[in-house]
């Protein structure tokens, strides 16, 4: 397994990045395009792995639909080929991927008439026309489930109304979604406890994918740790419909954010007298890894709530934090379900030799490289995992200034 070594720069942060286009707005107007009989709709789809995989599996329609470790490209590849009709096909994945959880999505297409099966290496989809209807959830633990199933919908007799009751985590993917759907010609309705989609089907139109505020996230921290630095994001635009432009909130008192006609410049903000911090990451679960990071960095104290989903990520990112934490011996405890409480410290444990192991999952990767601005030089394993959403993210390391040598 490759090993990448990263070392702070050795003068002030100055950099200019252009971010990848976001794979969540991506692979979602992919599939509304496919459906709509026209994949060359969507403009420049980026080059982060799981798009690239996704794109090919509805540009080539195999047989067998290997989805890697994609959970989106799993669960979207799935609704897909239950709508495919008279058509069979096996969708799988890697070993982890498959381990994960996705029986709900597979109980609702079946209740919606479609014919999934599990078998030990996927499911065997036979696609047909689908009666559509009324499906339920209680406390919903994933949106891509709530997703995969709006975007077939308007392939349906009777069209879809989804509901539930409880928790519905990651809300913004939701509204991402349906306005995807809108911009090919779908009626969406979205309130607070359902979804109705009308039948009808979808209408090519050109879609051009915006930049990615998940992948902002990772330059947020950057500034954050960084004693002075400016980061301009080149391009990237406040759309309202990723979540994760709430980056700009929950850094803020860490990072100043000037709107500029290029792009959204970070700069640096320090104070002495913090005050402890707490943030609520249900809608916004991929911001947790930079955020929890930059306060154990920092050794400022938080309170990171909303966390319940993020043993169902690539990792089990609660987890595999703490693990981090230890290694830089930053105390935390659970203080309730989905909690976790970084305490305030001064002293901050090197990692010396010691070798991060992402456990396959990009965001984690990305999350432990900007620690080397106050930790010192450390080495992360596997450090391709990053394709999966930002290809280019070591490379951009390097023109901030940054050591990254393996």
């Amino acid at each position: 397994m490759p090993i990448l070594s990263v070392a702070a720069p050795e003068r002030p942060v100055r950099a200019t990045v252009r971010l990848p286009r976001s794979k969540s707005m991506a692979n979602r107007a992919l599939v509304a395009a496919a459906l709509a009989g026209d994949l060359a709709a969507v403009l420049e789809p980026g080059d982060a792995d799981d798009t690239r995989l996704l794109h090919a599996l509805l540009r080539e329609r195999p047989a067998v639909m290997p989805c890697g470790l994609g959970g989106t490209t799993l669960r979207f590849a799935l609704a897909w080929a239950a709508v495919q009709e008279g058509e069979e096909r096996l969708v799988t994945g890697d070993r982890a991927l498959l381990e994960r959880p996705h029986a709900p999505l597979v109980k609702a297409l079946t209740a919606l008439g479609a014919e999934v099966n599990g078998l030990p290496n996927g499911f065997h989809v036979v696609g047909r026309r689908l009666r559509g209807g009324v499906v339920s959830f209680d406390s919903p633990v994933s949106s891509q489930y709530l997703s995969a199933l709006m975007l077939v919908a308007p392939l349906m007799e009777e069209g879809l109304e989804i509901r539930w009751q409880g928790t519905q985590l990651s809300r913004p993917y939701v509204a991402m979604t349906a306005q995807v759907m809108r911009h090919f010609g779908a009626t969406v309705e979205v309130g607070d406890a359902h979804i109705r989609v009308t039948p009808g089907g979808y209408v090519p139109k050109p879609f051009d994918v915006p930049l990615d505020w998940s992948a902002a996230a990772f330059w947020f921290q950057v500034v954050a740790l960084a004693r002075d630095a400016e980061v301009l994001l080149e391009g990237l635009a406040d759309d309202g419909l990723q979540g994760d432009a709430a980056a700009v909130r929950l850094w803020q008192e860490l990072v100043s954010t000037s709107i500029t006609p290029q792009g959204p410049l970070l700069r640096t903000r320090r104070s002495k007298d913090l005050p402890d911090a707490q943030a609520d990451l249900a809608a916004t679960p991929d911001l947790f890894p930079p955020l929890a990071l930059t306060h154990a960095g920092l050794g400022t104290a938080v309170t990171l709530t909303g966390l319940h989903n993020l043993h169902l990520k690539e990792s089990n990112r609660l987890a595999a934090a703490e693990a981090v934490l230890q290694v830089l011996d930053r105390q935390a405890h659970r203080t309730g379900p989905g909690e976790l409480r970084i305490a305030r410290s001064v002293k901050l444990r090197r990692p010396g030799a010691h070798v991060f192991d992402p456990l396959g999952d990009h965001r984690m990767a990305m999350a432990l490289a900007p620690l080397a601005l106050v930790a010192g030089p450390l080495r992360i394993e596997d450090p391709d995992v990053v394709r999966k959403s930002y290809p280019g993210f070591w490379d951009d390391l390097r023109a901030a200034g940054f050591r990254v040598e393996g």
